[in-house]
């Protein structure tokens, strides 16, 4: 078969080929996994919440979390809470510190998966180079062994075999290595997200002015 012959021709090199293509698809998975899990968080703050938003502000919280509840995704989930806690007169430091012990949970989530992406972008080179060098060894090893004229085809195919790991190692990191910080970047953007979020909505109350004392 073309493929098994093509697969014995990488020589020592083919389990190297073969960890480079298990890491491939281990990356592939982690970023169709965080698109689908961002999809429920994006960064742009629809109208609807906006007008929950308004709503809160103005005082009518019971209006704001029925609106917010209507919503699915972390960040309705979380001004909801935050709303429930202005309606209860909590304290404005202690909302904004369970918004962000809770949002921290969700930035946890998103970006879960991320170190492992981030070292498969910096190990594959690494990988695909070692294996170039075990081809190499194993190339010259068979043209010193090799009896009589040497035959040009033999070396040229032993350092084909040694340069596909190269290239597949690059071809592996290079996306990985982008997704990770388009990733990154996006949570680090999500989290100014819920920072302007949780601002918004305690202004109205952090800047009301203290009561004079009563005579």
């Amino acid at each position: 078969m073309p493929f098994v012959n093509n697969w014995n021709a990488l020589g020592v090199a083919a389990p190297v080929i073969a960890l480079l293509l298990i890491l491939s698809v281990v990356a592939l998975a982690i970023v169709l996994a965080k698109v689908w899990q961002l999809r429920s968080a994006p960064l742009r703050v629809s109208g609807a919440m906006r007008e929950a938003l308004a709503l809160a502000q103005a005082g009518h919280y019971d209006p704001a979390v029925n609106r917010l509840s209507r919503h699915r995704g972390p960040v309705a989930q979380l001004l909801a809470g935050a709303v429930e806690g202005l309606a209860a007169e909590r304290d404005a430091v202690a909302i904004r510190e369970a918004f962000e012990r809770q949002g921290t949970v969700v930035l946890m989530e998103q970006r879960d998966g991320l170190r492992t992406l981030e070292m498969i972008g910096h190990l594959a080179p690494l990988l695909g180079l070692f294996g170039t060098v075990l081809g190499m060894i194993e190339a010259f090893q068979a043209l010193e062994a090799a009896a009589g004229p040497v035959d040009p085809a033999m070396l040229s195919g032993g350092i084909w075999a040694a340069l596909s790991t190269t290239a597949l190692g690059l071809a592996v990191a290079v996306p990985s290595v982008i997704a990770f910080n388009l990733l990154d970047q996006r949570s680090l953007r999500f989290a100014q997200v819920l920072d302007g979020l949780i601002s918004e909505l305690l202004v109205p109350d952090v800047a009301k002015p203290t009561a004079a004392p009563q005579p």
